[in-house]
């Protein structure tokens, strides 16, 4: 499991909450890419079998995507690739049901994404929340698709994930393979992430989908939290070389590292998403 954690007191409770709620605790392995200021005190976890820490100063974060593409190097040959933000909470069982939920796609190379349901940390509010999916709702100034969610129709008749365009960032299960193929661009900063990350991910011949249940909570507002965009001085420059660089990979692909994959063209996708980067064409019906 990936975790890239920015200052996040919801750290520690996510990765008990994650070994708690799963069926098989002793068959995870946790890699956090815990950013800090030397004052976050992660002992709850740090003695864990299952945990390993990447102990970084938060003043040389390069954001989100650098995050997750060191938390990837750290890959070892796991079957299941389970990438989740550091303020998550789980469903019981949450690791059985993905494995069950992936062979029920009947895929070779399954992806299951999606934003899931808010939580409240301080336990005020009950959980709840239905099952949505992704899809492009307008196009930014510059050209770089922005997605949002909505409710999957009848989720409550569905008995299995359902096909889906795009895929989300903070809750994304895979085959391990996914680390391999899929390896996070690094100079990457916000923007952008899910777009090339759908598009990779297809041309690699993953096929994506939602759960058609909910499987995880996310913390979304944490108005209180710092961000890497509130302690950078230099996140302005950082954000736009990036959206320059969404835009080259979208909009003239190639196959390579930190490009398409070699088993799909990227036509295959645009069709696939409904959509044309370079013409910013397609919207949702």
């Amino acid at each position: 499991m990936s975790v890239a954690a920015y200052r996040d007191p919801e750290l520690v409770p996510t990765v008990l909450d994650c070994l708690a709620q799963a069926r098989h605790p002793d068959e995870l392995r946790v890699v956090v890419n815990w950013q800090h200021h030397g004052d976050e005190d992660v002992s709850a976890i740090a003695g864990r079998p299952q945990v390993r820490l990447l102990d970084r100063d938060a003043r040389d974060s390069r954001g989100a995507c650098w995050a997750r593409a060191e938390v990837m190097a750290e890959y070892a040959g796991e079957d299941w690739y389970l990438q989740v933000d550091s303020h998550t909470r789980f469903a019981a069982g949450w690791d059985v049901r993905l494995v069950e939920l992936a062979a029920r796609t009947q895929a070779r190379k399954p992806v299951i994404s999606c934003y899931p349901p808010m939580y409240d940390p301080t336990g005020a509010q009950e959980r709840g929340g239905v099952p949505s999916e992704l899809f492009l709702q307008r196009w930014t100034d510059d050209g770089l698709p922005l997605l949002a969610q909505r409710t999957i129709e009848d989720w409550h008749h569905r008995d299995a994930p359902v096909p889906a365009r795009f895929v989300a960032a903070g809750f994304l299960f895979a085959p391990g393979s996914f680390a391999r193929e899929v390896r996070y661009d690094p100079d990457i900063y916000f923007q952008g992430e899910e777009a090339t990350l759908s598009a990779r991910a297809y041309t690699w011949g993953y096929d994506l989908f939602h759960p058609a249940e909910v499987l995880s909570w996310h913390y979304y507002i944490r108005s209180d939290s710092p961000r890497h965009w509130t302690d950078k001085a230099d996140w302005f420059a950082l954000d736009r070389a990036s959206r320059r660089r969404v835009a080259t990979i979208l909009r003239y692909p190639s196959v390579g590292r930190f490009g398409m994959g070699p088993e799909r063209p990227m036509s295959a996708y645009e069709q696939h998403a409904a959509l044309n980067f370079r013409t910013r064409a397609g919207m949702p019906a």
